[in-house]
């Protein structure tokens, strides 16, 4: 008899969100809930499909017995978000999502900080100063942040993961095209 792996490892949120180890975390989630929505509203600008991919499986999360409670409070369609603090970010592609999604960057900096994103692949380099969102194909592109100057730097790094839209089961957002603006 063949273990279907969705029973042996069944889909549950972050250790950080589920257990009181980690202070805070659902303050944060409530607190960030009107960023979140406006995130939200940019990705369905940026791309519609996706926006919808990540409703959906955020709606099969609110109705599953293991990941509700805490999804009803997610206010996010991105199915994870990592908090980096005071660190640079080497430069990297990302490993766990697909190449046609797009992940969201917000960054919040203190004073004196001068933040640069430095997309390789582009040959770009972004001034990333407090309260700049970035969509990028963040598998696809390059990317790093290496310095920041004096203060602080918090960057929230949103991404969607292949693994959760598999167990999901809910089909993949492709790539924008002209199209996808253009119909009604």
């Amino acid at each position: 008899m063949r273990i279907n792996q969705a029973d042996r490892f069944p889909l549950l949120p972050s250790l950080n969100l589920r257990t009181q180890t980690h202070w805070g975390s659902s303050e944060w989630i409530k607190i960030t809930e009107d960023v979140e929505i406006f995130l939200n509203l940019t990705l369905s600008l940026v791309n519609r499909d996706l926006f919808e991919q990540g409703l959906s499986m955020l709606h099969q999360m609110r109705r599953s017995e293991k990941t509700e409670e805490i999804a009803e409070n997610w206010q996010s369609v991105h199915t994870g978000i990592a908090v980096i603090s005071n660190r640079v970010t080497r430069s990297h592609r990302d490993t766990k999502g697909r190449p046609e999604w797009y992940d969201t960057l917000v960054s919040y900096s203190g004073h004196g900080t001068r933040p640069i994103l430095s997309i390789k692949d582009l040959g770009l380099d972004l001034k990333y100063s407090s309260g700049t969102v970035v969509s990028l194909c963040g598998t696809i592109l390059e990317h790093r942040v290496s310095s920041w100057g004096i203060g602080d730097r918090v960057c929230y790094a949103h991404f969607m993961r292949e693994s959760v839209r598999q167990r999901l089961d809910v089909p993949p957002a492709g790539w924008v095209m002209q199209d996808n603006y253009l119909r009604n």
